[in-house]
């Protein structure tokens, strides 16, 4: 039997660029079941991840509109439907660039424009350069009047593969919204319009907290070839130290970390499954609190503290970002900083809105304070 994800596909290619661009609705449940080979089941669970993404939208007992084409009064005349791209590099069905897409199409679909998912891509495949291209390429034949690109990292070549993207979009005249980071990294800035977290004040805050709960030995744990996103996090974690230590010294008290291993970083790199870096780095460097790159980072790190017999908070404290333990349902809620989806994505739509009205508009850099919230992963 066909899979729902397969025909999801397939049905998005035919609302994109294919037999089904231009019209007002799908076909029936009974229709596409028939044209599958499946059960009304897995096309319902196929429109549903459509649904999803802000392509179609449905009332019960009614069939599916293609977004922009009305389904309340009775059926419309076909309109003039804007498109727009997204390129995100997949993570995982939990990520936070998954709950930022949703949230994107969700107002997207409200304003009457449709989102393009073709480039959601894993940024571990070998064949992620051609996956690229060939997402770029479809993109501008299908006539995409913007583009939303969260820039990759965790890939040695990512800065030129990001590079190919814009330089693509940007050749074909198409605007492009930045989302998460820059291209470039701090303090330099591309020439491209950004919305994202704050993330030097996130680094910021979540590691004065730290430091008010009276941990001394602080690292940053991030996997090799972090975003650019994540550099600034670890930007305002040492920034939090410096004052901290600074104005410990100026009361006259204990230095909080310099003098304790002057000349060392505490930017560590490890990958997410390296157990054995993870324990020799805990064996040599004896933190007292981590601050990992995001909440995925940190989750495998606890499972790990866990299999080593290492107590969270009694030994290590350990916080993130992102705020997504409570979302996933994980069995511990990890002190993070919670980003505001809704702000990001409606300040990002209404940035594209703008750069497709007037494409001359200079860049915009827009960015929104993080917020703490505090779990049972730091003392």
């Amino acid at each position: 039997m066909v899979k729902s994800g397969l025909i999801y596909q397939d049905l998005l290619e035919r609302i994109t660029g294919g037999d089904l661009a231009g019209k007002i609705h799908l076909p029936s449940e009974n229709h596409l079941a028939a044209h599958y080979g499946c059960s009304r089941p897995t096309i319902r669970k196929a429109i549903g991840s459509l649904r999803d993404r802000g392509l179609v939208s449905s009332a019960k007992g009614s069939c599916a509109y293609i977004t922009g084409r009305g389904a309340g009064g009775g059926v419309e005349k076909p309109q003039t439907e804007t498109f727009m791209g997204i390129i995100f590099p997949n993570m995982g069905p939990e990520f936070f660039f998954d709950y930022l897409g949703r949230n994107l199409a969700q107002h997207a679909s409200e304003q009457g424009y449709s989102l393009v998912w073709g480039g959601y891509l894993s940024p571990r495949s070998d064949m992620l350069k051609m996956d690229i291209l060939g997402t770029c390429e479809r993109f501008i034949a299908q006539k995409i009047q913007g583009v939303f690109f969260a820039p990759f990292g965790i890939h040695p070549k990512s800065d030129l593969i990001n590079n190919e993207i814009v330089e693509s979009f940007s050749a074909a005249g198409i605007p492009i919204v930045l989302l998460d980071a820059d291209i470039r990294p701090y303090p330099d800035r591309s020439s491209f319009n950004l919305v994202s977290l704050d993330n030097f004040q996130a680094g910021y805050l979540i590691t004065s907290y730290m430091i008010r709960r009276g941990l001394r030995r602080l690292f940053f744990l991030a996997p090799p070839y972090s975003h650019n996103s994540v550099r600034l996090r670890y930007t305002g974690f040492r920034e939090a130290i410096l004052d901290s230590q600074a104005e410990q010294t100026r009361r006259g008290g204990e230095s909080l970390l310099g003098e304790q291993y002057p000349g060392t970083s505490q930017y560590m790199e490890l990958n997410r499954d390296d157990n054995e870096g993870l324990s020799r780095f805990i064996r040599e460097k004896k933190p007292d609190g981590i601050l990992c790159s995001n909440d995925l980072t940190a989750m495998s790190a606890l499972r790990s503290f866990e299999a080593m017999g290492i107590r969270v908070p009694g030994d290590i404290s350990l916080a993130s970002f992102d705020n997504l333990s409570r979302q996933m349902l994980f069995p511990r809620f990890i002190t993070s900083i919670e980003q505001p989806i809704e702000d990001i994505s409606r300040s990002a739509l209404s940035l594209m809105i703008n750069l497709i009205n007037s494409p001359k508009m200079p860049p915009w850099h827009v960015t929104f304070p993080g917020i703490l919230v505090a779990g049972d992963s730091t003392i």
